[in-house]
């Protein structure tokens, strides 16, 4: 999982512009000095073979791949969206016609009204 976070390529870039190449006093004098790249392979744990423009490279790629990860849902919320809506309404028109349909009521209640009720038929 780590891999995957922004803060771990981050943080390993930072340590080694900061560290490589510096040379730190030890506790005591008679003691060596401590290198940079001992304190990013030791107290670290960094990889000191990778550079820290992989690192850099990485957090940019991640950037532009997340963007494209993005746009992809967001186009497909804008295709679904509309599809599950419209799934919905039919599911509620069915299930309102259903339970119409279900109760007990005279055959002129059922049915739509229409004009032919009003208009008396033509006399010969």
């Amino acid at each position: 999982m780590s891999y995957i976070s922004f803060h771990f390529w981050a943080l390993q870039g930072q340590y080694q512009n900061d560290l490589r190449g510096l040379i730190f006093d030890n506790q005591t004098p008679e003691l060596p000095k401590i290198p940079g790249e001992y304190i990013l392979e030791k107290v670290f744990q960094i990889d000191v073979n990778r550079s820290k423009w992989i690192n850099l490279s990485v957090i940019f790629s991640m950037i532009v791949i997340y963007r494209i990860i993005f746009f992809i849902m967001i186009k497909i919320n804008e295709d679904v969206t509309p599809w599950v809506r419209g799934y919905m309404a039919r599911r509620r028109m069915q299930q309102k016609s259903g339970a119409q349909n279900t109760t007990i009521a005279p055959d002129v209640l059922t049915q739509s009204p229409s004009l032919r009720t009003y208009v008396s038929p033509p006399t010969k």
